[in-house]
């Protein structure tokens, strides 16, 4: 297929980074949500630049010069990229400066800089730098004759130059940095006069300040600021390594001392050339990895802002998140599942039920092992709690712990230690392949038999996110499909042939294939005449096998509605190729990460949940999960959820065929409707308490 029916990947990331920051934009929103979205932007620009720029950075230092399916080569898109880019930080640093920081200040949260200090200030913060940051920070001579200094990534360093006099009375240039660690606040409170106010300083401000004190008889006559960014697109060769875990720690230490593929200066007036020419020199880059700042680095900060307490009303108003409540002879998640297969819809349903299941298994004396799959868990997480305790209580609990999941691998390694001394049966992935997959098995003997109880999602195992993202979980007994999870975990952990499943799919040895078949299924009805359609909802969509079976039930005339929330490769509405395909973006509170498809299928509709994107390291370098929902109220409850977003008139953005998005608006005389909020109160509506007795009168108060 022609390269100009695909969208760069890489650019239309960006694209999505930019989607986001039009939130930051919005004035309809509290302030604190804008400046909360302003920081998300600079974190997802952060890992987009270690990861994906740092890929490209290697191919073209390597000499490759393979195209991409859009027909860049790794220059090209290292050239469009830097250019996209710094449109970007232009709109960022405009928003802030222009608009967010006034609007901030109007409302009480005021960033002072230093020459807005009121002498009280002063004296305070005078006390606050020889008690907290002086004996922290030490000063780090630059000495152009000796080796590099190994800078961390992501911190902000100060690069000052320090002018004396020798005996001779010549003058003397020299420079020192310091590396502000993460174990200082970056946001200092200052005292103020005004109540109901927060006034606070940068830390880099403070530092800067006083910097004179740890040079004294000498003189600062410059500092600049800076930070960098290094590669972590460092893998890890599974094939020939003999112990992965020791195997990932040398990848971690080889990160941090990866290459530099962004430096940020912050641009002030007294930034001399000079300066930034030594900065580059220490860092070990170029002007062309170079990116000048017009305003604080690492927009991230933004983040404890955006929580500050005691300024909830510049903030958004907190959806409820709907309990499930069991039926009073209910006393076990195990009761609930027996009774029906259960659907949540999070973050609008709780998450608790999947908790319950490990931390009701752990203490459950008929529960036998535990098995589970773990990608990315919560910092504090109860559900490495409860597998710890159910192994220690005798009970066979096998964990297949992701090593390789992406700026978790040490959390993960510090997690399989723990489970390993509880006596977990230990496995680190699969060789070749990454392990994504949101599987749990549970066997429990019941009546002098073995039941099977599963838990098959689309998000990780984090009841953290859990409250950010919105995903599925499916919780069965069903012995179909007890039987392949079985047979799954018989194939990923004890190295068994492949077998095919009764119900579910496994990426990637045939879930690509079921999806090209329920694909071409429609295409086939469309050619005879019957109505064909299809709905799909995913974060990525950058396959081209993927793309070019929708071109082609696009072409046969299926009707296809796609939800991609980050990057979409394909280019909707062309004639002839697209026209009968629509893509939509929503971007709102939560981040919408679940994978739901459904195909019409005549008058049987098929829906299923997954744990893959329409990504080809998904369907062909992972092991993920492809899970068809099969009782009649959790199908109706998916096909509900995707038709109500693509009703969406007030968060949705469509895709245009040049790769533009535009923010879809109510037609006039129609109301405004955002899926995210109907969802969250759909979500308590089906879930009230029931009455206590038909025969109580409950009367309405005045509130």
């Amino acid at each position: 297929m022609s390269p100009e029916n695909y969208i760069n990947r890489e650019l239309s990331w960006l694209s999505f980074n930019e989607r986001v920051l039009e939130e930051a934009t919005r004035e309809t929103l509290p302030v604190l949500e804008r400046v909360k979205f302003l920081a998300i932007t600079a974190a997802n620009l952060d890992e987009f630049y270690m990861v994906r720029v740092g890929g490209l950075q290697f191919l073209k230092d390597t000499g490759k010069r393979v195209k991409d399916t859009s027909g860049l080569t790794p220059s090209q898109q290292l050239t469009a990229i830097r250019e996209r880019t710094l449109q970007f930080i232009d709109k960022q640093y405009t928003l802030l400066n222009q608009d967010l920081l006034p609007a901030l200040r109007n409302n009480g949260i005021h960033r002072v800089l230093p020459n807005e200090l009121t002498p009280a200030q002063r004296t305070y913060l005078q006390d606050y730098f020889n008690e907290q940051i002086s004996p922290v920070l030490s000063p780090i001579a630059i000495e152009p004759d000796e080796p590099p200094i190994v800078l961390p990534a992501l911190l902000l360093i100060l690069m000052s130059e320090i002018h004396s006099q020798t005996v001779d009375k010549k003058p003397l240039i020299r420079r020192a940095i310091f590396i502000l660690p993460t174990s200082l606040p970056r946001h200092i409170a200052l005292p103020s006069t005004e109540s109901g106010t927060h006034a606070y300083i940068n830390i880099e401000d403070v530092v800067e300040l006083y910097l004179h004190t740890y040079f004294p008889k000498e003189r600062v006559v410059g500092t600049a600021r800076f930070r960098i960014s290094r590669n972590s697109d460092i893998t890890l060769d599974d094939q020939s390594a003999l112990d992965i875990a020791a195997e990932m720690e040398d990848i971690l230490d080889a990160r941090k001392t990866s290459g530099t593929i962004r430096l940020e200066i912050e641009q002030e007036t007294d930034v001399t050339p000079s300066l930034v020419k030594a900065i580059q020199q220490l860092c070990q880059t170029t002007p062309a990895h170079t990116y000048l700042i017009p305003g604080e680095l690492d927009l991230r900060a933004y983040f404890s802002i955006a929580g500050i307490s005691g300024f909830e009303k510049l903030k958004t108003e907190t959806w409820p998140t709907a309990e499930i409540i069991h039926d009073s002879h209910e006393t076990t998640i195990f009761d609930t599942i027996r009774g029906g297969d259960l659907l949540l819809h999070h973050p609008y349903e709780s998450f608790e039920p999947v908790m319950q299941l490990l931390e009701q298994a752990a203490a459950d004396p008929n529960v036998i092992a535990i098995k589970q799959i773990l990608y990315r868990t919560a910092k504090n997480s109860r559900i490495i709690s409860a597998l710890v305790k159910a192994a220690q209580a005798g009970k066979h609990v096998t964990v297949l712990v992701e090593l390789r999941a992406r700026f978790d691998e040490a959390r993960n390694l510090e997690r399989a230690e723990d489970l390993l001394n509880a006596g977990a049966q230990i496995i680190y992935g699969v060789r070749g392949l990454k392990t994504h997959a949101k599987i749990t098995l549970i066997m429990r003997r019941e009546a002098g038999r073995m039941m099977r109880y599963c838990h098959f999602g689309t998000g990780n195992y984090n009841e953290a996110t859990s409250k950010l993202y919105t995903d599925i979980s499916y919780l069965t007994c069903r012995p179909q499909y007890g039987a392949d999870a079985s047979a799954f975990f018989n194939t990923v952990t004890g190295r068994s042939r492949f077998v095919h499943f009764n119900k579910i799919s496994m990426a990637p040895f045939g879930l690509r294939e079921r999806l090209v078949e329920l694909i071409e299924s429609e295409a086939e009805r469309a050619r005879h005449g019957e109505t064909a359609s299809m709905m799909l909802k995913m974060n990525s969509l950058e396959d081209p096998q993927m793309i070019d079976a929708l071109y082609a039930a696009s072409k046969a005339g299926v009707k296809i509605l796609l939800s991609v929330r980050g990057i979409c490769c394909l280019r909707p509405g062309v004639k002839g190729l697209s026209e009968n395909i629509r893509v939509i973006s929503i971007i709102d509170r939560y981040l919408e990460h679940a994978r739901i498809f459904w195909f019409s299928q005549g008058s049987h509709p098929v829906v299923l949940i997954a744990s893959a994107d329409f990504m080809n390291r998904n369907l062909s370098k992972r092991v993920e999960l492809l899970t068809p929902i099969e009782d009649p109220e959790a199908k109706e409850t998916l096909h509900t959820i995707l038709k109500t977003q693509f009703n969406d008139n007030t968060q949705a953005r469509e895709l245009n065929k040049d790769g533009t998005y535009t923010l879809i608006k109510p037609p006039a005389k129609t109301k405004a409707f955002r899926s995210q909020e109907y969802f969250a109160k759909q979500a308590v509506r089906r879930h009230r308490p029931r009455a206590q007795s038909p025969d109580i009168l409950v009367p309405h108060l005045p509130k």
